[in-house]
């Protein structure tokens, strides 16, 4: 049923307003009279209609996908593979190791989760499994505040490295890159929220969001944050290995530089 169909606004009770369901579409869904039917108002100015049964979960809560890594793959790939599933949206996600996995590859892959993942646990561990599962939901922490955060980070990172560049503070340069940490994590949980909202347009609203175009705008503003920090990074990086004072017009151009930039 893709024609477009036009039905007129009624007034029933002389309070409530109704339209006529397309006939078609109600025996498409196997409805019957008295079943209730979820109605979503949209920003674009329409409506979804979903049958109460089929609107998705939240956030698809309780979503599992099992992984089996082959033998030869390294804990890198082994890592990228979870994390390809952390992004789909899965919410509990099993390693299956063909052979009893090495203990420090385990290890490699509990830190790896609890540094790159917000909010994720392992819930059980063995010698030939590991299981990750992600507890932070889409309404704890909504899109607008994540960017919020990571912009906040950003520009502090992205001013303490120019300081760390002027003052050739090593130990402040440190500090800036275990930030970039954080930032990175920032970034994968929003990449993964409009993963879902994206493929479930009722998470849109929960995520903070208004509109399913917002999804675009926020994909590249956390990219763009995402790349602030890694150049932060890569400054207090340089600072830590300039022996000599740089000349003072160039330190004053840089500070410019940054002050604009976020």
């Amino acid at each position: 049923m893709n024609q477009v169909e036009l039905r007129k606004l009624q007034m029933t009770g002389g309070a409530s307003y109704t339209v006529s369901l397309p006939k078609d579409w109600v025996k498409e869904q196997g409805l019957q009279v008295g079943d209730v039917v979820a109605v979503m108002p949209r920003s674009d100015s329409s409506l979804t209609l979903i049958p109460h049964e089929k609107v998705p979960a939240g956030r698809n809560k309780g979503a599992e996908v099992t992984v089996s890594p082959p033998k030869e793959q390294d804990k890198e790939q082994i890592l990228r593979t979870i994390l390809a599933q952390y992004l789909a949206g899965y919410d509990i996600i099993r390693v299956r190791f063909p052979v009893s996995a090495r203990p420090d590859l385990r290890t490699y892959l509990r830190e790896a989760a609890r540094k790159m993942f917000v909010g994720s646990e392992i819930i059980e561990e063995s010698k030939d499994e590991l299981i990750v599962q992600c507890l932070s939901s889409y309404g704890d922490l909504p899109a607008p505040k994540v960017i919020s955060r990571m912009s906040l980070i950003a520009k502090l990172m992205l001013r303490d490295a120019v300081d760390s560049l002027k003052g050739r503070d090593p130990a402040l340069a440190e500090e800036i890159i275990h930030r970039d940490e954080e930032v990175d994590r920032f970034y994968l949980f929003i990449i993964r929220q409009l993963t879902m909202a994206v493929l479930n347009r009722s998470l849109i609203l929960e995520i903070g969001l208004a509109d399913p175009r917002d999804c675009l705008v926020y994909r590249v503003v956390s990219k763009s944050l995402e790349r602030i920090a890694d150049h932060a990074t890569t400054i207090a990086k340089m600072s830590a290995s300039i022996e000599n004072p740089l000349p003072p017009r160039l330190l004053d151009e840089i500070s410019k530089a940054s002050n604009i930039t976020i």
